[in-house]
Parts: C-alpha cells; sequence; structure tokens
C-alpha cells in the first residue's frame, strides 16, 4: 500500500463503490465462453516491470488472496484465476461475495471488529464478511507498514497482508470505473457541439480532444477563457475517474522509446498533453463494460479489443512470448512431475513388496523418468519465456536442483542398476515439488510473480548461466550426498538390510562420488563467484556471508575427501560428514540471505527460518543417533570379541 494522500483518496472512493453495489441487488451472469476466457487470459499487461498475460496476473493475485489457484462461488461454480478476475472487472458486486480471502488466525479479524462466530481458526472469508472491519483493517495497516519488516510480529504481518490483500481486490473491482462513467458537459456551448448533449464517455473525450483543442484555438479570447475552462472541468473530472480506474497497465504506448505502459490516468493525461490517443482502446474496454450481460456480444467485442492490443504490442516486440507464458501455466508440468513422482513411490512400495516383479521396477522407471522430464521441460519453458538462466531466483534454484538431483540419480542407477538411486529419485522428487509449491506462495506474496524483473546486480545472463548455474548444481551435489549419508546412517540404525554388507558399501560409493562431483562444482562456481564480484563491486572477496557460505561449503566437502582418502573415517564417518555437509549447504542456500547483511541481501525470503532450523534440528538429531548406535553396538561387538579371543587361547585337548 502506498501511504499517499491518493491512496486513501482511491480507497474511499472504492467503499463507496462498493457500498453501492452492496445496496444494489445481486446479479447473475451466464458462465463465461471458452473463447472468452482464452481471449482475456492472453491479453497483456505490464506488472512489475515486465510484460505478461492477464492470466498470469490472475493467478497469482489469487494465489495470494487465497492460498490456492481456484475456489468454488456460492452458486456452486467453481472458477479459476482468470474467469475470477473476470467477475471482479465486469461483477464485481457477485465477486465481492466470494470467499477468496485466506484469513489464517481469526484473531486478526477480532482485532478489526468482524465476527467469526462459528467459523474456523483458518478460513476464508468474502469482501462483504470483512467489509464491517474495513477501516480498521487499513488503519492497521498503515501502522504496520511503518513498522520495519525485520522488526513485525507474525501476527502484524498477516495483518499487513490481509489489509493489502482487501486493498488489491478493490483495485480490481474499480478498474473498469472508467468505463461505467459518464462526464458532464455542463453548460459550455463547445463541449455540446463537440461531444453531444448527453453525459459523454471517456473514449469519446479523448477521440475528439484534437477536434475538441482546434475549436477552442479558434474562439475568440472572451469566449476561449469560459470554454477553456469548461474544458479544464471536464478533464479534472475524467482523470479523477481514471485515478479510481488505475489498477492495471494495459494501454502499450505508440512511442517504442517509451518502455513504461500506461494505466488509464496515464494514458488520458498523455492524450490531454498531445500524445498518442488511446480512444479505440478505451472504447474496446468501454464496449466490454455495455456488454457484459450478454455472452456472444462480449466475446465479439473482446475479440476486437484483443486484436488492438496485441498489433500494438506486435509493433512494440513485446508480445511474442505472452501465447507461450499461457500455455506454460495451463500445462501445470511442475504439478504433473508431483503426480508422476508420488506414483512412482506408489510402485516403489509396491515393488519392496513384490521384489521379484520386473513390471514394478520398470513402473518405477517410467513415473520417475515422467516426473523428471515435467520439471526439465518447465524449467526449459522458464528460461525461454524469460530468456535467462534456469537460476534467477531462489524458486528457480529449487526447481533445478530437484531436476539435477533427480537425473544423477537416474544416471546412477543406470550405470550400478542397485534400485538404490532409483529408489530416491520420486522421493526427492516429491519433496522438491512439494516445497516449490510452498515457496510459490511467498513468491506471490513477495514479488506478485515467479518471473519477477531482477535486481540490477543479477541482470546478467553470462554471470547466472556461469556461476549461479555452476554453483547451484554443488549445491543440489551436496544436497544430493547427505541424502545418501542420511539414508546409510538411518538405514543402519533401523536395521535396514541387515547383514548386506553390498548394500551399504554401494551407498558410501555413491556419497563419496557425490562429494566429489560437488565439490569441483562448489570450487569452479565459489572462483566464478568472486570474479563477477571483482566486475560489479571492484573486488574478488569481501567476506560477505554469502561468499562465507560459499567458502565453508568447499571446506567441509575438501575436508570429507581428505578425511575420507587418509583413512580417518570410514564408511559410517563419510555418511555423519556428508549429512553435516547437507547443514552446510542448506545454510549457505538459504539462511544468509535472511541474515540482512552483505550484498548478497537481495534474496530474502520471510517464514523460511523456522523451516531451516526444524532441518538443522532433524539433521543433528539423525547424526547424534548414528553416533549413539555406534556406541552401543561397539559396546556389543566387545564382549564378543573378548570371548573369541579367550577361545583362541585356550590350549588343545
Amino acid at each position: 500500500m502506498k501511504p499517499t494522500t491518493t491512496f486513501w483518496l482511491r480507497l474511499l472512493s472504492a467503499l463507496t463503490l462498493l457500498a453501492g453495489f452492496a445496496a444494489a441487488q445481486a446479479q447473475t451472469r451466464a458462465p463465461w465462453t471458452e473463447r472468452t476466457l482464452e481471449l482475456f487470459a492472453a491479453l497483456p499487461v505490464q506488472e512489475g516491470g515486465r510484460i505478461k498475460p492477464l492470466d498470469t496476473f490472475a493467478q497469482f493475485r489469487l494465489l495470494r488472496f487465497n492460498g490456492k489457484r481456484s475456489f468454488e462461488t456460492p452458486a456452486g461454480e467453481k472458477l479459476g484465476p482468470t474467469a475470477f478476475l473476470l467477475d471482479c472487472f465486469f461483477f464485481p458486486e457477485l465477486a465481492r461475495d466470494y470467499r477468496v480471502f485466506l484469513v489464517r488466525d481469526s484473531a486478526l479479524l477480532e482485532a478489526v471488529g468482524v465476527r467469526v462466530a462459528e467459523r474456523k481458526k483458518s478460513d476464508r472469508y468474502s469482501y462483504d464478511e470483512l467489509a464491517p472491519g474495513r477501516d480498521k483493517l487499513m488503519g492497521e495497516g498503515e501502522r504496520v507498514r511503518l513498522i520495519d519488516e525485520k522488526k513485525r510480529s507474525t501476527f502484524d504481518t498477516q495483518l499487513f497482508a490481509l489489509a493489502t490483500n482487501v486493498h488489491d481486490f478493490e483495485g480490481l473491482a474499480m478498474a473498469l470505473e472508467f468505463a461505467r462513467a459518464e462526464l458532464p458537459t455542463g453548460d459550455s456551448q463547445l463541449l455540446k457541439d463537440v461531444l453531444g448533449s448527453e453525459p459523454a464517455t471517456a473514449a469519446l473525450v479523448v477521440g475528439r480532444l484534437p477536434e475538441l483543442i482546434q475549436r477552442l484555438d479558434a474562439l475568440e479570447p472572451a469566449e476561449r477563457a469560459r470554454a477553456a475552462a469548461a474544458v479544464q472541468s471536464l478533464h479534472q473530472d475524467l482523470q479523477g475517474v481514471a485515478r479510481d480506474s488505475s489498477a492495471l497497465a494495459v494501454f502499450p504506448p505508440e512511442d517504442p522509446g517509451i518502455e513504461e505502459w500506461r494505466y488509464v490516468d496515464g494514458a488520458i493525461d498523455d492524450a490531454f498533453a498531445g500524445g498518442a490517443l488511446p480512444a479505440e482502446l478505451l472504447a474496446g474496454w468501454e464496449a466490454l463494460e455495455h456488454a457484459r450481460t450478454d455472452p456472444a456480444a462480449f466475446e465479439t467485442a473482446l475479440g476486437k479489443l484483443s486484436a488492438r492490443t496485441v498489433a500494438q504490442a506486435e509493433r512494440r516486440g513485446e508480445y511474442a512470448k505472452i501465447p507461450l507464458e499461457v500455455r506454460f501455466y495451463q500445462g501445470d508440468y511442475f504439478t504433473r512431475a508431483l503426480v508422476f513422482f508420488l506414483l512412482g513411490f506408489l510402485v516403489l512400495c509396491g515393488s519392496w513388496l513384490a521384489p521379484q516383479s520386473r513390471w514394478l521396477v520398470r513402473g518405477v522407471w517410467g513415473a520417475s523418468a515422467l516426473g523428471t522430464l515435467f520439471v526439465v521441460v518447465g524449467v526449459t519453458l522458464r528460461c525461454i519465456i524469460r530468456a535467462r538462466p534456469p537460476v534467477s531466483t531462489l524458486y528457480e534454484t529449487i526447481l533445478f536442483i530437484t531436476a539435477v538431483c533427480a537425473i544423477v540419480l537416474l544416471v546412477i542407477e543406470w550405470i550400478q542398476r542397485q534400485g538404490i538411486a532409483l529408489s530416491l529419485v520420486p522421493v526427492l522428487g516429491a519433496a522438491g515439488m512439494f516445497l516449490a509449491m510452498k515457496y510459490e506462495l511467498k513468491e506471490a506474496t513477495l514479488a506478485g510473480d515467479t518471473m519477477p524483473s531482477l535486481v540490477a546486480v543479477l541482470d546478467t545472463n553470462f554471470w547466472l548461466a556461469t556461476h549461479v548455474t555452476t554453483v547451484t548444481m554443488g549445491y543440489a551435489a551436496g544436497l544430493l550426498a547427505a541424502v545418501l549419508g542420511n539414508l546409510w546412517l538411518i538405514g543402519k540404525m533401523v536395521g535396514l538390510k541387515k547383514g548386506d554388507k553390498e548394500f551399504y558399501r554401494t551407498v558410501s560409493r555413491m556419497t563419496y562420488g557425490v562429494v566429489c562431483f560437488g565439490l569441483l562444482l562448489s570450487v569452479v562456481g565459489t572462483i566464478l563467484g568472486g570474479i563477477w564480484a571483482n566486475y560489479s563491486w571492484g573486488r574478488f572477496w569481501g567476506w560477505d556471508p554469502k561468499e562465507n557460505g560459499a567458502l565453508l561449503i568447499c571446506l567441509a566437502e575438501l575436508f570429507i575427501l581428505h578425511a575420507r582418502m587418509g583413512g580417518y573415517v570410514r564408511e559410517h564417518g563419510l555418511a555423519v560428514l556428508a549429512a553435516m555437509n547437507g547443514l552446510a549447504v542448506a545454510f549457505s542456500w538459504w539462511h544468509v540471505n535472511n541474515l540482512g547483511v552483505g550484498l548478497h541481501s537481495y534474496g530474502k525470503t520471510e517464514g523460511v527460518i523456522m523451516a531451516l532450523y526444524t532441518y538443522y534440528g532433524i539433521g543433528l538429531l539423525v547424526v547424534v543417533g548414528s553416533l549413539l548406535w555406534r556406541l552401543g553396538a561397539q559396546s556389543k561387538e566387545a564382549p564378543s570379541a573378548d570371548v573369541a579371543r579367550l577361545r583362541r587361547s585356550e590350549p588343545s585337548a
């Protein structure tokens, strides 16, 4: 929320308008046609510094409000993001009754005076249900906004998020106010001659603005002053309507040298300042508003608006990847990957019950390979859409690391045919997809998208493709080695394949090999990072927390390899060190970004610290448990060894 006078005036206008909707009788609408949803989804809009489809905007806005990308209306209709955005624009009187605001703690509502009787602690509410506490909620949101993010309590953070969501919903409900408005022409003869005696629309005013200015200049000085005052009053009325409608930047500038697309108010101001006139686009949106109750007419009007907007975006060279992004999100590749990984895990469980069945093993292979393929295809499409390497954000590193781990495990299984690596693919794949989906919600809250514009220091494809990709693969190897190390430790403690020494030797060899792989990539990636730092910041090394984390991984993996090669540790020690190295990787990958210091503090992620501490605790618990198990096993072996020595020392009969 922006702490300006305009901000509060817009909120007041939104409240007035929506209160009017509440007093009106609720309307119904026919279901949106498939063609309407298709055309509307592919309309381009600029948000967060990039051009994206309206479908992407709708998906992440609904995800932020609702915690998921679909919901059910009071009438029982299931709506997705595009249909939700259409209803917000054209039927706000219906959308205000949709329970799309996820409130995780009902105490938030009690604090702003909203009754929550007979509702769960974590539940979803509609705008109408939140409206009684809206004013107090906005006041509390402004109070929290002034508090430094690091000092906000969880309660305040959730309160601010809810206030922001309600404010943004009001913006969507007001987005087409300019298309509904009728502007009075007053008693000015000039305005009546040019615009007609009936109230004027925004498109009509902007479309006839050149004629209006031409005729104004031709008037006598005395009459011109009175007419100019009337034109100025009309301009102010139009500006007021436009400001209330500034939810989306959907007007591409005619000048290709201007990068920023225009909101309604900016487009109208440009027109009055002598710039290009967006009359056709304004008229297109007005036609949609007027045809909202007629599905066929609405589809026709939307087709015309889409053709005009797309043509202008294409002339600017900004539309080529919009259809691909729409198909990418419709493909839902990462959810499909999760489904196949889970299927692979179920088949894997079946193969444990029937170890001789080749068909079950092939099923694990097939499901794991398809899950990996969907992740790889999804990551590749993201690279094409953004023209970026696959690791430009922390969210993308989750997807990339999951894909790397799955591919490496499949290759290991193809070589060794032991079933160990294959068993880990669906487990790690599903875990990676679950983590990615959880973090996607955080990205929707923090950045509004998972393909945001990069901060200036990261805006370089060369270093993203070299340093970041290499060091991220090093992270993947370190985490995979930690998984293998924990498999060895937990397997020993629970008696998995007890007596099968070859199984544990194989796991140990895999762990050692992956650590070698990780060390190579971590060292190369760290050196490349130093070169990039020298290029960007003028120094190779500055003991920044992120740099220290990368160095920690390199030193830890060097220690592991030297200890193993020198004979200081064997299989158990290697597994323990690999598991501990996984904690170092998690610290370097995520934790240092949340310290809030150093030149790499741009990757801060709210809410991840508790998850990291949980991982640290579990990791240390496994390591300590394995050491206690080892001591217990050695104490049992000692008496047996003493008895054996005594027997060997007894004289023969």
